[in-house]
């Protein structure tokens, strides 16, 4: 399923235009960069606008590099400002939202030009990846970041109720049991870290950006670093257990709140689904992504089970244990 993820090819989309900022009732060259566009890519319509919108008036495409000639004329109540491009090619419609500026010029007093369009996107029958402006080839890490964030809270999770069965039958081995889910918690967390640590320099232009949900992560990789602390620091077995079952218990719900509460409290935050922003599901996952995505989390999450079982057995062992 991972190599399915690294192999199966993006949809052909658009990845950048030439200028920011055009004038009405000016007829404005704009190049238009296609990422993916395939030998038999034929541009048929660009639009800029939406639903009602103004039509390019002459294409011209050439390996990769469509040149749109655009003239709209907003007239005396067609609004200014920020417009998304459309592009029409093959029967399928690709948006790059926010792309270009619409300013009225002086000479632009007339009737505006906009026409109404159905800009609906036509689902294409290839098994491909959606294709995202900012996002582009690094939505595959979807198939890594988010898996190991599920696996950490899904291990972490059977660990406080192993601390649970502690505190109610005081037996080593559900320590045991609980202190390898967390070791390898840990390590997915680190692992997490790293992959979104990555994707964050790729989409926000920043290896650590200010985020609610980042700052969590990193107080919560702290109290399971210190989680680490208190039990080299113990030396009778059974008082280890028995406090490292109370911290347990004490830190999960405190790191849950970190990094899903606090991130849709505060409003400002850059994760989807946190903060006021849209979840990923809504915009990028479509059911050829669900494909890989949902049997590489129930993989990842088997995976690092299996680790921890290993943990296990090796301490029980190491400590003569039945």
């Amino acid at each position: 399923m991972l190599a399915g993820g690294l192999l199966v090819p993006l949809k052909t989309g658009i990845t950048g235009v030439d200028k920011l900022n055009i004038a009405s009732d000016t007829t404005t060259r704009l190049r238009i960069d296609i990422y993916n566009p395939g030998a038999g890519f034929k541009p048929e319509k660009a639009l800029l606008g939406g639903k009602y919108g103004f039509l390019a008036t002459r294409l011209s495409y050439d390996t990769g590099v469509l040149l749109a000639e655009f003239n709209p004329k907003l007239g005396k109540s067609g609004p200014e400002g920020m417009s998304n491009l459309y592009v029409l090619a093959n029967g399928h419609w690709m948006a790059f939202p926010s792309a270009v500026s619409i300013t009225r010029s002086a000479t632009d007093t007339g009737s505006s030009n906009a026409v109404m369009v159905v800009a609906d996107e036509l689902k294409s029958e290839a098994v491909t990846f959606p294709n995202r402006p900012i996002l582009n080839e690094s939505i595959r890490n979807l198939f890594y970041h988010v898996p190991m964030w599920f696996s950490m809270i899904f291990l972490l999770l059977i660990s406080a109720v192993y601390s649970v069965k502690y505190l109610i039958k005081p037996n080593l081995l559900f320590d045991m049991r609980s202190d390898a889910l967390i070791r390898v918690a840990i390590l997915t967390g680190f692992l997490g870290c790293a992959t979104g640590s990555v994707w964050a320099s790729v989409t926000w232009d920043s290896w650590w950006p200010r985020d609610p949900k980042l700052n969590g992560v990193a107080i919560g990789m702290l109290m399971y670093g210190a989680y680490l602390l208190l039990r080299s620091g113990i030396g009778d077995e059974y008082q280890k257990a028995r406090i490292s079952a109370v911290y347990n218990l004490f830190v999960f719900p405190i790191f849950i709140a970190l990094i899903v509460i606090m991130p849709k409290l505060s409003g400002d935050s850059l994760h989807p689904g946190a903060g006021g922003t849209v979840g990923f599901n809504q915009y990028d996952l479509d059911n050829t992504m669900r494909m890989f995505f949902y049997p590489a989390i129930l993989g990842w999450i088997l995976l690092w089970l299996w680790m921890a079982s290993l943990l296990y057995r090796s301490n029980k062992l190491k400590n003569y244990l039945p």
